[in-house]
């Protein structure tokens, strides 16, 4: 079980680095609300994106930046939350899905982005 949690720990900091090289500024990490937790808080320009990070090792079956509709629901809770304890407007939001995918033979690793809403 530590395993898989330090690999998906990995692929967060992966999806951060990555989110910073595309000019986006990683505001939050791991943010705990009652309703769930947000693995990202970024924000590019003037929107604020709420990032939800899958972490996939090569050749492993996912459906890509799957993210169910309960998971949804709930990381629009935690989204409200936050933007409420930080006093952000609702305007300017987006959620995404993040996928990290890491090849350790050819020592890769793929991002994929998605929006959610």
């Amino acid at each position: 079980m530590r395993r898989n949690k330090d690999f998906g720990d990995w692929g967060e900091e992966q999806a951060a680095q990555f989110l910073r090289r595309q000019g986006f500024v990683v505001i939050d990490r791991n943010y705990h609300a009652v309703a769930g937790e947000i693995d990202i808080v970024a924000k590019k320009g003037g929107d604020y994106y709420f990032i939800e990070v899958k972490t996939r090792r090569a050749g492993e079956l996912a459906n890509d930046l799957a993210v169910t509709a309960a998971k949804r629901r709930k990381l629009g809770r935690v989204v409200k939350h936050y933007c409420f304890r930080h006093n952000i407007m609702e305007g300017s939001l987006i959620s995404a899905s993040l996928m990290v995918v890491a090849d350790k033979l050819t020592r890769t690793v793929q991002f994929r982005l998605a929006v959610l809403y």
